[in-house]
């Protein structure tokens, strides 16, 4: 169930109320730049639920994660078909105020997903919130509606529902549309939510992520990475400039820029090839399963909790029965059952499935800068192992840290993108929420809640670990010397300065 230029980073500015908050700003998915990196942060790495703890507060469903400019921290919620934009003073954990639009129909979603979980974009003067089941609606950051922009009911892959984000470039607001084939990129004015431009995307549209911005040549691009493809567009006119292919069949990361170059991550439609595994021959499920005792296999005679694929998170979610599987990809309706030969050939086209360019995911670094295809050109590395599927990818000092599925942590060299290595966290679970850093520490956390503290190098070395007690798939917000976390109900804070 997601990087931005420095001029977009100075766009937000400080609002100078006596905070501890005052003199720092996370304004979107991943904070400064989209990049999930705090610099001149010091947040705590010794905290828990009884230490360093400033404040909590109760807080609606929903999964978009924190941002914040001076003292106000701005999120979303849904409550039924009730949209929520929320806003806490930093300092107490109070809710300054609550400001809402009701849906005239809600978006089907996954349920790993929820109506609320593209995270909103702030600037210094309002903030900007997207729902799938609703589009924009922009805020002042006293509570007050300035203006909204209504846009179709998505249509995403499977109905597993929205989860891109809007972000701020120049005087625009840009969010993707998936919509088939009439999916498009779209700019609307910050100040009044007009139409700026709409770059129609009829192919290569489907995403869970959020839209790149970087500057290439003095001009500012839009980047978007769907299915198959990434493509830049120029953040004035939506004008598509260029392309790179080659991603995997599911993007649900956010692409970053750094120094000029673009890492892309995209991952398999079952999340990643060790998820599945292939059912026992013939021979041996007839043995354990055959209840009546016919010699053959029949679609009830398969436990509904035996699985093909297995994400590992909490509570199943995503995971894929093997009678699921059965239907999709053999194309099983259950009506007979099976005998050695028609077992075995489910297993061929489960097997095929499996190994097949649906399953294949990748990571790759690429050059900004060019006109078309830039496929060949520009790409500087591409890698295939160790993909998580959710999680987007943290680059810091010089290194690239993802966390998979299970709680398999990756560090690879940013020049090529080599392994360094990888290590198993004692952290296991679905790995929804992507790391961030500040201070030399790298801050994952798990959707049991486990937030693990990691010293940034060459080793693994663990330097806390603590367990919050409450689910937790949105990625955490740093800033000054605080960390902010939101669960599934609650909104946590946590800071040196809290006296506990």
């Amino acid at each position: 169930m997601r990087n931005f230029t420095a001029l977009f980073g100075a766009a937000v500015i400080a609002l100078g109320a006596n905070t501890i908050l005052a003199d720092s700003a996370w304004p979107q998915f991943r904070g400064a730049a989209g990049a999930g990196v705090a610099d001149g942060s010091n947040p705590p790495w010794h905290f828990g639920p009884n230490s360093n703890l400033l404040w909590k507060v109760e807080i609606s469903h929903g999964l978009s994660s924190p941002i914040l400019s001076g003292d106000s921290i701005f999120l979303t919620a849904c409550d039924g078909s009730r949209l929520e934009t929320i806003c806490i003073d930093s300092a107490s954990g109070k809710i300054r105020w609550s400001q809402g639009v009701d849906a005239p129909a809600l978006e089907k979603v996954h349920e790993a997903n929820s109506d609320a979980t593209p995270t909103p974009v702030c600037d210094n003067e309002r903030v900007y919130a997207y729902f799938g089941s609703f589009g924009l609606v922009a805020y002042s950051f006293d509570g007050h509606e300035i203006w909204r922009q209504p846009l179709p009911l998505p249509k995403t892959f499977m109905h597993q529902g929205t989860s891109t984000s809007p972000v701020r470039v120049g005087n625009a607001v840009v969010v993707f549309e998936q919509n088939g084939n009439d999916s498009a990129l779209m700019a609307f004015g910050a100040s009044d939510g007009k139409e700026l431009w709409k770059a129609a995307c009829p192919m290569y549209n489907s995403t869970w992520s959020t839209p790149v911005v970087w500057s290439e040549s003095g001009e500012q691009r839009v980047g978007l990475a769907c299915a198959g493809r990434f493509s830049a567009f120029d953040s004035q006119t939506g004008n598509l400039v260029w392309w790179t292919d080659g991603l995997s069949k599911q993007v649900c990361s956010t692409p970053l820029s750094l120094d000029g170059v673009l890492f892309i991550s995209s991952a398999s439609v079952q999340g990643e090839r060790s998820n599945m595994k292939l059912p026992p021959t013939f021979e041996e499920f007839l043995k354990n399963y055959d209840r009546n005792g016919d010699g053959l296999i029949s679609m009830d005679e398969v436990p509904p909790d035996f699985l093909f694929t297995d994400r590992q998170a909490s509570g199943g979610a995503g995971n894929m029965t093997l009678k699921q599987a059965m239907s999709f990809f053999a194309g099983l309706d259950g009506s007979k059952p099976l005998d050695k030969k028609g077992w075995d050939t489910m297993r061929d086209a489960l097997k095929g499935f499996m190994e097949s360019e649906w399953n294949d995911s990748n990571i790759m670094a690429v050059r900004a800068g060019g006109q078309r295809d830039v496929t060949t050109s520009n790409r500087v590395w591409k890698q295939t192992r160790g993909i998580p599927e959710i999680a987007s990818a943290l680059v810091y000092d010089k290194r690239i840290y993802q966390v998979r599925s299970g709680g398999l942590l990756v560090c690879r060299d940013q020049a090529a993108g080599n392994i360094i290595y990888e290590q198993r966290l004692i952290a296991q679970g679905g790995y929804f929420a992507s790391p961030v850093a500040a201070d030399g520490r790298i801050y994952t956390v798990s959707d049991r809640g486990v937030v693990t503290v990691i010293k940034s190098g060459d080793t693994f070395t663990e330097l806390a670990r603590v367990d919050l007690g409450e689910a937790v798939k949105a990625t955490p917000a740093l800033a000054h010397d605080s960390l902010i976390i939101r669960s599934t109900d609650h909104l946590w804070m946590f800071s040196e300065h809290s006296g506990k």
